[in-house]
């Protein structure tokens, strides 16, 4: 995918050609693609960096995993006008969901401890950050995936036309 290239003006031309429904469809899509990609970039991430998740067992009251936190949120119309969509690694607000400890694997958590009734304070550590979602945003080239999507889904109208 990183080595897909596009002629801007060429595209913008048979863009213009579209309806607005046509044209509406084709950049959602692009959308969602690109926002789907970095949550499964994300996903191998922590799947390749939580040894010990990749043999737990779902949860057994509502059937998700640890690596089911990265998630794709609703295409939504901002104020400005602009379309907007979110990709996000908080988890689940269900209760019984295993969903929320993925928050602290990818931001890290600070020097933990509790006082013990004797007066002393125990220690619990700190988890250091991972960052699979900051790393997956990274390693994925958006615009590509982004122009390719637009691309294909103009010479899909083109093609039915013709």
């Amino acid at each position: 995918m990183n080595n897909f290239e596009v002629n801007i003006g060429e595209m913008f031309e048979q863009f213009k050609q579209l309806t607005f429904k046509q044209m509406d469809s084709a950049i959602k899509g692009a959308m969602r693609a690109a926002a789907n990609e970095i949550k499964n970039e994300t996903i191998s991430n922590a799947r390749a960096g939580i040894k010990s998740y990749n043999n737990h067992p779902d949860d057994p009251y509502n059937g998700d995993s640890i690596l089911d936190a990265p998630r794709v949120t609703k295409l939504e119309d901002r104020y400005d006008g602009e379309l907007s969509i979110k990709v996000h690694v908080m988890g689940s607000n269900k209760s019984n969901s295993q969903t929320y400890r993925f928050r602290f694997l990818e931001a890290g958590t600070k020097d933990r401890s509790y006082r013990t009734r004797n007066g002393n304070i125990h220690n619990t550590g700190h988890i250091s950050p991972r960052r699979f979602f900051d790393r997956a945003r990274r390693g994925v080239n958006i615009e590509n995936i982004y122009l390719e999507r637009i691309s294909r889904a103009i010479d899909k109208v083109n093609n039915e036309t013709a």
